[in-house]
């Protein structure tokens, strides 16, 4: 009888509903549910290893993945030995809908990525990032910031600048010294994406996939860089799980017999989105293969930006297929250039 119990109150699964302050846990025990929250803390995360390992825990944990909110958890528990499983939130979300009651709250939020611990077959591999790995994703992180706001400034202060000529009005010092704050800005920006390249180069742990992807046409040594650093075997069952991580699948609206015109999805990492945006770019401008696809998609119609949009999913296929396949590009096996 007291082994039974012992069975009952055996601890199998864990649910962490991250947030910026705290930590919503669920513990899922084989007879019941208990529920805590901590603080999001390194001190009582730590504690929370400590008490996990305590009870000799050896199933999952798993969390969502929130941008940068459930790294440091994440990092300390895969740290203490921990199997964590860090998911993508639409799955999340698909056990959340399928629910027939719709609550949301943190505590039923963990307790469904508990039950996505147990219930779910095709979970990413474990945590594995080490330390360097997630300073160089902040500072990836910190570049798209950079980038979006530098764009919004320099917008700004173009129009300023054609408005001041054409009432024929003089720069003041403090106008000149903005334009300059912004310029300084910019090159700060490049010297920070040089860095990321020589810290994954430094790492070596992507060198052969950067090697692999930068040598597609239109795709730069820094992009090469960054897609290494996203597409990872978390989403490496086929090339259009990339491509929806990215943001640049199209979503479908129908109704019976009604289609709508889909759109693109943009539910993905936007800076890598806009990285590929480029790289669709440069291969039109500076390969002829690319150039003729490029036109061909012109003359059936296709707006300027969803050609380039189109051209930027071909080109994160052809990058699962080098990763797969582990070779480099090879214009002659792509039969969608020869149009």
């Amino acid at each position: 009888m007291e082994k039974n119990q012992a069975k009952q109150s055996k601890l199998i699964a864990v649910g962490i509903d991250v947030a910026m302050e705290t930590l919503a846990i669920c513990l899922r025990y084989a007879d019941k549910d208990k529920f805590q929250e901590i603080a999001n803390s390194k001190t009582e995360i730590k504690k929370l290893a400590r008490k996990l390992n305590k009870d000799k825990f050896k199933g999952k944990i798993v969390m969502e993945s929130t941008g940068r909110h459930h790294l440091q958890t994440a990092l300390t528990l895969t740290e203490n030995n921990l199997d964590v499983r860090v998911i993508n939130p639409l799955i999340a979300k698909k056990y959340s809908s399928s629910s027939i009651r719709k609550v949301k709250t943190d505590k039923r939020d963990s307790q469904i990525l508990a039950e996505i611990a147990i219930k779910e077959e095709k979970l990413p591999e474990k945590f594995h990032l080490g330390k360097n790995e997630l300073i160089i994703k902040k500072k990836v992180s910190l570049i798209a910031f950079l980038d979006k706001e530098i764009q919004k400034m320099n917008a700004s202060m173009n129009e300023y600048i054609n408005n001041a000529n054409e009432l024929g009005l003089k720069l003041s010092k403090a106008d000149k010294q903005i334009k300059k704050t912004i310029d300084l800005l910019k090159k700060q920006k490049e010297e920070l994406e040089r860095e990321v390249e020589k810290m994954i180069d430094d790492s070596k742990c992507n060198s052969n996939e950067i090697k692999k992807y930068s040598s597609i046409p239109g795709v730069s040594r820094y992009t090469a860089s960054v897609s290494s650093l996203f597409f990872s075997g978390d989403y490496n069952l086929s090339p259009k799980q990339w491509i929806a991580f990215a943001g640049i699948d199209i979503s479908v609206r129908e109704s019976g017999r009604w289609r709508g015109k889909g759109k693109l999805t943009k539910r993905g990492n936007g800076y890598l989105r806009k990285r590929l945006f480029q790289a669709a770019w440069g291969a039109k401008m500076h390969n002829d293969d690319f150039k003729r696809y490029y036109d061909h998609l012109r003359d059936k119609g296709k707006s300027y930006v969803e050609t380039l949009m189109i051209i930027a999913r071909k080109i994160v296929v052809i990058m699962f297929n080098l990763s797969k396949n582990n070779e480099c590009y090879n214009a002659s096996k792509l039969s969608f250039l020869t149009v």
